[in-house]
């Protein structure tokens, strides 16, 4: 036996107890409405940030590629002004052989150029490779030969065939060498 005022508990459970009338039904639908559109802003508002942060990287990306190649392009131009001076030597010299110096002076000329490209390669951090007298290291030596002797003890360089050279640890070409050997 029910009376008028009992709810029957079929109803209750499906329309949400006491507070489960149509207006608290209707303000719960335009809460959830509410919060949808504030994480559809909020999704928005962090789609956009993403893009505009690809955009920005991608564009740091480019401008660094063009300093790079612009670095690169104006290091050999530096490289090549310091040379402009050998260069000209080179030529001097060449006019004064070709004018009838004499080997004694074409000698001096040579060496004052030799001296002054040593300088130009050194302001750019090229260093000879030191090789005779030295224990062979495949880093920075190249072995062209071994010779057998007593003279020496074994894996020492004996005779440098053409020197190596490095800028700064990097290698640019490794020095070519005669190695002892025990005989």
């Amino acid at each position: 036996m029910s009376t008028e005022n009992e709810q029957n508990p079929q109803t209750e459970n499906f329309v949400g107890g006491p507070e489960g009338t149509a207006e608290a039904v209707e303000n719960d639908l335009t809460a959830l409405y509410q919060q949808i559109d504030q994480l559809s802003t909020e999704r928005d508002q962090a789609k956009d940030q993403l893009l505009r942060t690809m955009a920005d990287f991608q564009n740091f990306r480019t401008r660094t590629r063009q300093e790079n190649d612009l670095n690169k392009r104006y290091a050999t131009e530096a490289f090549v002004t310091a040379l402009l001076p050998v260069l000209d030597n080179f030529e001097r010299t060449v006019a004064h052989l070709e004018q009838g110096a004499t080997v004694e002076s074409m000698l001096t000329g040579v060496r004052a150029v030799e001296r002054q490209l040593r300088s130009v390669l050194e302001g750019q951090n090229v260093q000879r490779i030191p090789a005779v007298g030295e224990m062979f290291d495949p880093t920075y030596h190249e072995a062209i030969a071994m010779e057998a002797t007593n003279d020496h003890p074994s894996d020492t360089i004996i005779a440098e065939i053409e020197p190596g050279y490095r800028i700064g640890d990097k290698v640019v070409r490794p020095a070519r060498v005669r190695v002892a050997r025990p005989a």
